[in-house]
């Protein structure tokens, strides 16, 4: 397997891990009802749109993989592995955040 095609499983995994942890927080605010304050009802929503746009963003790297080759994904990847990070903190930020707002 090349490079990329281990990044694009590599990331897959992670978005996936991501996605189990942001499912089980966004359980706990919706246990917490009405007592979460705004921020954290409108950081779920925004998370949940991220998630799912670095979600696109991966399947599309795959794609450019398979029919324009390594060398042309390379820009992509960076940017993905970027926008991993900036979507790790920001769960890490309302994990947090929400542990404050609603003491689950």
């Amino acid at each position: 397997m090349n490079k990329n095609a281990e990044f694009v499983e590599t990331a897959k995994a992670r978005l996936d891990e991501l996605g189990k942890e942001f499912s089980a927080l966004d359980a706990k605010l919706n246990d917490a009802g009405r007592t979460a304050d705004t921020w954290t009802n409108a950081q779920a929503s925004k998370l949940k749109k991220d998630w799912e746009q670095a979600k696109a963003d991966v399947s599309s790297i795959a794609q450019r993989i398979e029919t324009e080759g390594e060398e042309a994904v390379g820009d992509a990847r960076e940017k993905a592995e970027r926008h991993w990070e900036a979507l790790r903190a920001a769960v890490k930020t309302y994990r947090e955040h929400l542990e404050k707002d609603v003491a689950v």
